[in-house]
């Protein structure tokens, strides 16, 4: 925190009363008005005479924060700009031209442009590196992968200029934007004639939808068991994570409740006839996966419908819900807290300090992430599942199997590159001129980097890392290096990570799956 502000917020912390009362007047315009004008008088007084510069905006934004963390870690003010981000995300949709791009070496670099999407229409295609857009400069460190997205996105119709640099010449292109889809299953396959797997990267209002159509792909290849990546899952739209997990459950056994002071309580039950109720289902979860993650996973659990697979989960169980204000931003206020099929709330324990809240430290310390018995277990929040098996609340979700976080795996010299880009930055140089050199994920595994092409990424290495005898470090880890050149390939190419993961033998949780 920098100076400045930590000698404010004593005098924030006094207005926030005041503050109340301003957020009470935009939510009930009856309310005295008198009381919001003494939060305006602080700011004009900070602002007029405090004895640093004042950002009046920014600290009326952390001052409405700092108030609703003192209630729970989860409520919060969002500007209109940030909210109307986030409502295109629960949506699935958004104003764009339809391209992956990715920062390496301080340029925006496009790597892959969907077809049939206005920036492929227009003639952008993968490999193009991005330096201006409408005017103005977007090369250099200061340019930001916000800053990207906030330039190319925009209203439907509307359009946007873009100067591009392919193969050593600029091009100017012109692009009309229109709707663009964010897919939140984000890779499906057949991991044997039997075994389909899915990743779920968040839930939003298409990806039930999503989730059906990638179902009914696996079960045409003869699925009849599913493993369900939940990993790194944020959470989203409830109502999707509902509809999933009614895909799996029989008829009328629960999938969540959710109770709160000033809303009904409600119970959602399984209606019956899923798609999936018959194949057998392992879920993979993690300390990312959270808020409807967490639902889905819980209703699994708590049913006895299959195993989870991984480490505890976040520990988010409460539900929030907009109160647009006047300008149309929102006070996003946690109104219920929902509750497993069992029973058990999953919410994490908090104190009040939100800085502590969010960096979940003592996971992290107490070695958690790599022992099993580090998992806290509140004995007095013990519930039971469908079938009688103990499980606990009060602190996320404990996976059936628990697989360690394996940081085995990244020699220092892998972290070295990984941190100066080198494997994005020569992948994205590779298939700039080899683009169509293998047609799947599968062939990309068993290929072998001819002698030549290995030389090329380590004269690559040492040009970026600016290294004198580097080629000797990287020749004694050849083989161990070669996995995480091939990973970025498939993430470039088919944005297909996890299927490359799986294939390389490098995913543990799936490896323990698949032995159920």
């Amino acid at each position: 925190m920098n100076e400045p502000r930590k000698f404010i917020y004593p005098l924030v912390a006094a207005a926030l009363v005041a503050m109340g009362m301003y957020l009470g007047f935009n939510l009930h315009p009856s309310v005295d008005t008198r009381r919001a004008s003494k939060f305006e008088e602080v700011l004009v007084a900070l602002e007029e005479k405090y004895v640093d510069s004042v950002d009046k905006d920014a600290l009326f934004n952390d001052a409405i924060n700092e108030m609703l963390h003192k209630l729970d870690p989860h409520s919060r003010y969002i500007s209109r700009a940030n909210l109307l981000k986030e409502q295109q995300e629960i949506m699935g949709s958004f104003g764009g031209i339809g391209v992956r791009f990715q920062r390496i070496n301080d340029t925006v670099c496009v790597i892959s442009a969907t077809k049939n999407a206005p920036a492929f229409m227009a003639g952008m295609r993968a490999g193009d590196q991005i330096i201006s857009i409408n005017g103005k400069n977007f090369t250099g460190p200061k340019i930001t992968n916000d800053l990207v997205m906030e330039n190319l996105r925009g209203k439907e119709n509307t359009m946007v200029k873009v100067k591009v640099l392919r193969k050593q010449k600029t091009l100017d292109i012109q692009i009309e934007r229109g709707e663009i889809a964010v897919e939140s299953v984000d890779s499906y396959f057949m991991v044997d004639a039997k075994t389909g797997y899915m990743k779920i990267n968040q839930f939003s209002v298409p990806t039930h939808q999503e989730f059906q159509f990638a179902a009914e792909k696996l079960l045409s290849k003869g699925m009849q068991s599913l493993i369900l990546d939940l990993r790194g899952n944020s959470g989203g739209v409830l109502d999707a994570a509902v509809a999933i997990a009614d895909e799996f459950l029989p008829k009328g056994d629960v999938i969540v409740s959710v109770k709160g002071k000033s809303i009904p309580s409600n119970t959602s039950y399984a209606r019956g006839g899923g798609m999936l109720e018959s194949v057998k289902v392992s879920v993979l979860i993690d300390e990312s996966s959270a808020s409807a993650a967490e639902i889905l996973a819980g209703a699994i659990q708590d049913n006895d419908r299959g195993l989870l697979y991984g480490r505890r989960t976040y520990g988010k169980g409460l539900v929030q819900q907009d109160q647009i204000l006047r300008d149309g931003s929102s006070v996003r206020m946690t109104i219920s807290r929902y509750y497993t099929p069992s029973g058990r709330t999953i919410q994490r324990s908090y104190s009040g300090d939100y800085e502590s809240y969010m960096k979940d430290e003592l996971r992290y310390r107490e070695g958690e992430l790599f022992h099993k018995d580090s998992i806290p277990m509140d004995k007095s929040k013990a519930f039971k599942t469908k079938k009688g098996r103990t499980v606990y609340g009060g602190g996320g979700i404990v996976p059936d199997v628990f697989v360690p976080y394996d940081s085995s795996e990244v020699s220092m010299l892998a972290s070295m590159l990984f941190t100066h880009q080198v494997f994005s930055a020569y992948s994205f140089k590779f298939l700039q001129t080899r683009p169509n050199e293998w047609s799947s994920v599968q062939t990309l595994v068993k290929y072998n980097f001819t002698n030549a092409e290995w030389n090329q990424f380590e004269q690559f290495a040492e040009n970026q890392l600016k290294m004198k005898d580097l080629a000797l470090l990287l020749r004694q880890e050849k083989q161990s290096l070669i996995p995480y050149i091939k990973e970025e390939f498939s993430r470039q190419l088919w944005q297909e990570s996890n299927q490359m993961r799986f294939l390389l033998g490098k995913d543990q949780e799936m490896k323990r799956a698949l032995q159920r």
